[in-house]
């Protein structure tokens, strides 16, 4: 039998045949994996292969035949990066190559900055795993099968993690076989901002580890020429093994040509409206140059009818335009500047108002919007006015037509557009405000809210369900939260955030009042169904951005936001797991005295309130458990802004999280080699330094997660702590090796020789604030400071603590250091002299690991072994409340937040913790107002007010809240006033006093109640009303005690 040759199956489709192997790669897997990968990876819509973008038949030849040998060749390089102006026909060459590729064609992704639908790295990511797995049986199977075994990385937001588990792994299957697969990203420069971390992820990627796919497969990228792209991609050029092979498109042969063909397909043959000559093609082409956007959007304006003018004449309008520089973009602007004249006359003011408020809000939305939602975000323009703004503009934005539909964005057809608005010099008088813009959504989105947010937002019928139980809960919202409500929800409080750092005029007194008085009644009548909503949207965490946004601008909302905070930190999870426990697990827990108490009371119905059976004074020690660490953890920091914490663990990794919400930001930083032992954020928060039992310090960037360079090897032991100085310049690093050094942070190079001077092992440095100092702490019982210059030792070494110091800290003014130490307890010293000034502080039944200064130096929080945390007084070294209990085993590590209000602590038991930081803190100033001892004090029952007594002989009543007196101090007494109580309702005062008398005051006007109560024979030393408030108690120093009737005023019974 002759044997079969490829010839044989040459006009065949859906297979291939490679080495000989014979792969059925364009069959769909089976139909139960394609829905479960599709459901798993949910893949971004909108950004496949768009086969109407595709280049005119006959156009960009030279280039299209250089991709295509570029993809057919076995041995030249796997990715091409095709870079250029914006406007110059990158992405129709894209779905060229792929509808020309289409058998080949593995996966399209196309990032869109205008998109309604977020395109991150990630989702990339996911979606070029599904296509793939769609495309190609076997991977699919594999995909499949990995996803199964680590169902977690579906939840990774990490580049490199989801690029070698979803996309490196299955692509692993095809390796022998080796066929053709083709995968295209396009607007690579439109991935994300360029300080975002994912984007720099995604590029770095793209430059190291596209060669670990199998020799067969091909990477088409598309971008601008940005900096950061360039930087990452131009420079792999010169690499052999993972060559990155650059094409420019001003190196493309016969593009006036293609633009001319291109003008004369769209404007020789319109029926109705008119056509061109084609020596007027030829013009246009030649003004377009090498811009295919510019030519397209002539076309389309051109075939677009407008009353009164001519075709012709548009058409002269356009030739007119001269450039008048020699920027490339120049032709552009004239070109935009131009559809704009003819849309908008600029003498007129109204119109010229109308279009920059509705412009401004369609470039200042944070997502695009719909032309139909943008009518009901609107509060000074009725919806007539929105549709004429947008009507003449369809050659530059999308969605325009469709004004009563929700499902298209109005958006710019292209990025050059947007350029154009917001660059004023280049705009002129169609240049668009965006603070106006913000401001305008600010109002419309609490509109919105305050017309549509109510109670059971998501029309949910049981409590008794978590969310992701509920049947097709996903098209319940579609129908119960509108598109506008959704919109307002997430964003407006940003919206209000860049409207107040405006130059514009809403920075009077009268528009800052009413915004506060808004404000005021969103959050006191509204937030609970607002945090309704952002529960049912998985995105409770904007409940504390919000909060965070509003304490920086409006002082008199401060508590109400410190409460949100509070409460989002305590109940945030357990609301995106069951929203309507918003109500049946939250409220029952927000203390009597917040003013989320009062929002709760304001909002909720009779039946709702009965939640509140249990009276709550405080806010509970213990905010938020972070789980995530599968062994101890050993280290914790805050970040500088206090939004997120770093955490080192003994299973080898560092961990980012959310300090509100307390979710893990991206995935765990990998790289060290055995167990983390310290970690600190750099001053400005972008860089995490960590030092390890591998000998070894690694300097991270915060936002992606990856390393910075090497790592810094020089200790010959394990490291056990890092510090960043002040300036961030320098680390320092304290080793079991005896020895300190000090690193440059930028290039990872040891400044000077190590610190010697410790005989045992350092376990603790830090810098002082001023980064002149390091001090160190050390297992031979020492403390030593050290000229972090020179690197001399200052002094001779702080002698105090019996057994081995674990760790050490300056005070924020570094005049004071404290020491945690094996024997139990903690010390205070003078950092200049060396000497101790405070301590033994004792309390904790077990070695002291960790200690820290709050920032404004006024405490210090401790952790031990003994399971414990406790907040001392700095000054006195007394102990402030009952020890925060919670961890299961040892505390390693305790730090402020950078306000002082939160502590962190990491623990044996795997977990890290945060800590309501203010219990025992002195709220507000000293109330002041007697002119001698205060001898008594009370709370009402309500907590609204303190009566206080005072040798004086005076009795004065306060407004808890704000510390002023209420009304003139109470006279009466002609000795010395002693003790002072509330009666159960609130009405009356008691007051006992060294005149041997008892006095009855009415609360609310200060008067006395009657004649005093007569009948101690010494000073009264204690009163107190009965629970019924019908009877007084009085103890006095005749040895007696006496009851009283508090109507009459008579004694009843004997002493």
């Amino acid at each position: 039998m002759q044997a079969m040759t490829a010839e044989y199956f040459r006009e065949a489709h859906g297979f291939g045949i490679y080495n000989p192997t014979f792969i059925n790669y364009n069959g769909p897997p089976p139909e139960d994996i394609q829905q479960k990968l599709e459901q798993k990876l949910k893949p971004v819509t909108g950004t496949w292969l768009d086969k109407e973008k595709v280049c005119l038949k006959g156009t960009r030849k030279d280039i299209i035949k250089r991709i295509s040998q570029w993809i057919r060749s076995p041995n030249g390089s796997q990715t091409l990066l095709l870079c250029g102006e914006a406007g110059t026909g990158k992405s129709t060459i894209s779905h060229t190559i792929g509808s020309k590729f289409e058998h080949e064609l593995g996966a399209f992704f196309c990032f869109d900055c205008t998109s309604a639908v977020p395109r991150t790295p990630s989702d990339a990511l996911r979606t070029i795993a599904y296509r793939l797995g769609i495309k190609f049986p076997e991977i699919g199977t594999k995909l499949w099968n990995i996803i199964q075994k680590n169902i977690n990385i579906l939840e990774s937001n990490s580049i490199i993690d989801l690029w070698e588990t979803l996309i490196v792994g299955p692509a692993q299957v095809m390796a022998n076989s080796a066929p053709q697969v083709l995968i295209i990203i396009d607007a690579l420069d439109e991935s994300g901002q360029k300080e975002d971390g994912q984007r720099k992820k995604l590029l770095s990627l793209l430059s190291n580890r596209l060669h670990k796919l199998p020799r067969g497969f091909h990477v088409f990228i598309t971008s601008r020429q940005e900096g950061d792209v360039m930087q990452y991609l131009q420079g792999q050029e010169s690499l052999d093994t993972q060559a990155i092979q650059v094409q420019y498109m001003s190196n493309i042969q016969g593009t006036k040509d293609d633009i001319y063909q291109y003008v004369c397909f769209r404007m020789m043959n319109n029926e109705g409206l008119g056509n061109l000559e084609e020596h007027q093609c030829r013009e246009l082409a030649e003004k377009a140059g090498e811009f295919f956007q510019w030519a397209n959007i002539v076309c389309s304006s051109l075939n677009q009818f407008k009353g009164g003018i001519t075709i012709t004449q548009r058409y002269q309008r356009f030739m007119n335009l001269k450039k008048s520089s020699s920027n490339d973009l120049d032709a552009l602007d004239k070109l935009y500047e131009c559809i704009f004249d003819v849309a908008f006359d600029v003498h007129d003011e109204d119109a010229m108002t109308g279009y920059r408020s509705i412009m401004s809000q369609v470039l200042a939305a944070f997502e695009p919007l719909s032309q139909a939602t943008l009518k009901r975000l609107q509060t000074e323009y009725d919806e007539a006015t929105v549709d004429s703004v947008l009507y003449f503009l369809g050659s530059l934005f999308t969605g325009i037509w469709n004004s009563d539909s929700d499902n298209t964005q109005v958006r710019p057809v292209h990025t050059s557009v947007l350029d154009f608005l917001l660059d004023k010099d280049r705009s002129k008088e169609f240049w668009v405000d965006l603070q106006q813009g913000h401001e305008l959504l600010a109002k419309g989105s609490l509109h919105v809210m305050f017309r549509g947010l109510h109670f059971n937002m998501g029309q949910l019928e049981s409590s008794y369900v978590m969310n992701s139980e509920i049947k097709d809960l996903e098209t319940k919202l579609s129908k119960s939260l509108k598109p506008e409500i959704k919109y307002a929800c997430r964003w407006w409080d940003l919206h209000f955030q860049n409207m107040w750092q405006s130059d514009s005029g809403v920075e009077n007194t009268k528009a800052i009042g009413s915004w506060v008085k808004n404000l005021e009644n969103f959050f006191f009548h509204y937030s609970l169904y607002w945090m309704e909503v952002l529960g049912l949207m998985k995105e409770i965490g904007i409940a504390s951005r919000t909060a965070r946004n509003t304490l920086i601008f409006l002082d008199n909302l401060k508590k109400c936001m410190t409460d949100i905070l509070q409460f989002i930190r305590i109940f945030g999870k357990v609301i995106t797991t069951s929203t309507p426990h918003l109500y049946l697990s939250g409220m029952p827990f927000v203390p009597e005295n917040s003013q989320l108490h009062k929002v709760f009371e304001l909002c909720c119905n009779k039946q709702q309130k009965a939640v509140f059976s249990r009276q709550i004074n405080n806010w509970p020690d213990e905010q938020v458990i972070l789980k995530g660490h599968t062994e101890g953890v050993f280290s914790v920091a805050f970040s500088p802004d206090g939004k997120r914490i770093v955490s080192g663990s003994w299973d080898w990794s560092i961990r980012i999280w959310n300090a509100d919400t307390g979710e893990a930001i991206g995935d765990p930083l990998q790289g060290h080699s055995k167990e983390v032992n310290s970690v600190a954020f750099s001053p400005d928060g972008k860089r995490i330094v960590s030092g390890s039992y591998d000998k070894s310090i690694r300097i991270w960037n915060a936002d992606t997660g990856e390393a910075i360079g090497d790592p810094l090897q020089g200790h010959s032991i394990s490291v056990s702590s890092v510090a960043f100085s002040p300036d961030g310049k320098r680390i320092v690093s304290g080793s079991m090796d005896d020895s300190i050094r000090i690193w440059n942070a930028d290039i990872g190079k040891v400044i000077g020789d190590p610190l010697r001077g410790h005989s045992n092992s350092v376990t603790s440095v830090a810098f002082s604030p001023d980064g002149k100092r390091i001090v160190s702490g050390s297992y031979d019982k020492s403390i030593r400071i050290w000229n972090a210059d020179t690197g001399e030792a200052i002094g001779g070494p702080l002698q105090g603590h019996s057994e081995e110091v674990f760790s050490v800290a300056f005070s924020s003014d570094g005049k004071r250091i404290v020491s945690g130490s094996y024997d139990k307890s903690i010390r205070i010293w003078n950092a200049d002299i060396g000497k101790v000034i405070g301590g033994p502080l004792p309390g904790h039944s077990n070695s002291v690991t960790s200690v820290a200064f709050s920032p404004d130096g006024k405490r210090i929080v401790s952790g031990s072994r003994d399971e414990s945390i406790r907040i001392w007084n700095a000054d006195t070294g007394e102990a402030i409340g009952d020890p925060l209990q919670g961890h299961s085993m040892g505390v390693t590590s305790v730090a402020f937040s950078p306000d002082g209000k939160q502590i962190v602590s990491g623990s044996m038991d795997d977990s890290i913790r945060i800590w309501n930081a203010d219990i025992g803190k002195v709220i507000g100033d000293p109330l002041r107002g007697h002119s001698n001892s205060v001898t008594s004090v009370a709370f009402s029952p309500d907590g609204k007010r303190i009566v206080s007594g005072s040798r004086n002989s005076s009795i004065t009543i306060w407004n808890a809240d704000t510390g002023e007196a209420i009304g003139d101090p109470l006279q009466g007494h002609s000795l010395g006033v002693t003790s002072v109580a509330f009666s159960p309702d609130g009405k009356r005062i008691v007051s006992g006093s060294w005149d041997s008398s008892i006095r009855i005051w009415n609360a609310d006007t200060g008067e006395a109640i009657g004649d005093p109560l007569q009948g101690h024979s010494d000073w009264v030393s204690s009163v107190a009303f009965s629970p019924d408030g019908k009877r007084i108690v009085s103890g006095s120093k005749d040895k007696s005690i006496r009851i009283w009737n508090a109507d009459t005023g008579e004694v009843i019974g004997d002493p």
